[in-house]
């Protein structure tokens, strides 16, 4: 918990104070600051839930993505905008990576970005992106010091796919899937576990994500009552390959860190990684004959993986 009260800052946002709020920030940026070695879980938390925003501190979360686009009001966003940056200024330690979803950016996210340079969190994720050119908007509004994560809800950025990591600071590809359906014009029915499409559009994302290096998230499951309907999608998706889920509550959360953990098999390969790796010291890869090729990356992603799960 990062505020013991809530009743002041409540009053502020009632009264829709936002130079209040601003001022209670005293222009500091984001304090607290963890990177995940290993993510199994992207958790969104509305911008303008103030009890949500105050537990970002007890998350147990890989990434919390903070929204300011669906489910935030228009009316709202503005002071949504302000309570993030806020949080994020007063939060002393966290455990997850913070990404702030802005709106489109000729929708406000323009406007968004140039305050968020100031707050500095960890990510910016940008929506409805159509194209490469796009994703170079965004980047030269971004700060240098801030990733670049994209949703990929329109069917012009999922034909495009291959092109859309333009420089090294887009670092994770959200599949937004029920608005891509409506850009394909395809029904929302066929999110089923068994929908050969949607199997389709679930490897595709991952094999294109994966290719360029890019984190691939797989979709948001909206029932969160659901719990095994959530595993079941997990389940899947570990199967396929996929290491990382969206979520929308704290029990998904843990759902998905608990499915997506590696298993002894993947332990044990990230050992034997790290101990021929190390066994060189001017090793910079070399071609295994059970582990493939390993390069640096793929050693400190072992090594992220071993120091997280070991015992």
């Amino acid at each position: 918990m990062i505020y013991e009260k809530l009743e002041p800052i409540e009053e502020l946002v009632a009264k829709n104070d936002i130079g209040a709020v601003e001022a209670l920030r005293q222009g500091r940026s984001q304090r607290a600051r963890y990177k995940p070695p290993y993510v199994r879980s992207a958790l969104m938390l509305s911008g303008h839930r103030l009890r949500h925003l105050n537990r970002l501190d007890e998350l147990a979360a890989d990434i919390v993505v903070l929204n300011l686009e669906d489910g935030v009001a228009p009316s709202q966003k503005p002071m949504a905008l302000r309570l993030i940056a806020l949080f994020l200024a007063e939060t002393d330690t966290i455990r997850s990576r913070t990404v702030v979803r802005i709106n489109p950016l000729d929708r406000g996210g323009k406007e968004e970005i140039a305050y968020l340079n100031g707050v500095v969190p960890d990510a910016i994720r940008v929506p409805k992106i159509r194209s490469a050119a796009d994703v170079e908007e965004a980047l030269d509004l971004v700060d240098e010091r801030i990733k670049v994560h994209l949703s990929i809800e329109t069917k012009e950025a999922f034909e495009a796919l291959s092109s859309l990591r333009v420089e090294s600071r887009v670092e994770a590809f959200y599949l937004g899937v029920l608005d891509l359906l409506a850009s394909m014009g395809l029904p929302q029915r066929i999110v089923q576990l068994h929908n050969p499409t949607m199997h389709y559009i679930l490897a595709r994302f991952l094999a294109k994500a994966s290719t360029l290096g890019v984190l691939p998230v797989s979709f948001v499951y909206q029932d969160y009552t659901d719990t095994e309907g959530f595993e079941n999608w997990c389940l899947l998706e570990k199967r396929m390959g996929y290491h990382a889920k969206g979520c929308i509550s704290p029990a998904q959360v843990e759902i998905a860190n608990h499915i997506f953990s590696p298993d002894e098999e993947e332990l044990e390969w990230a050992r034997r990684v790290v101990e021929l790796f190390e066994s060189d010291p001017g090793c910079s890869g070399f071609a295994d004959e059970e582990l493939g090729f390993v390069d640096e990356p793929i050693y400190k992603s072992a090594k992220g993986m071993l120091e997280k799960f070991s015992d």
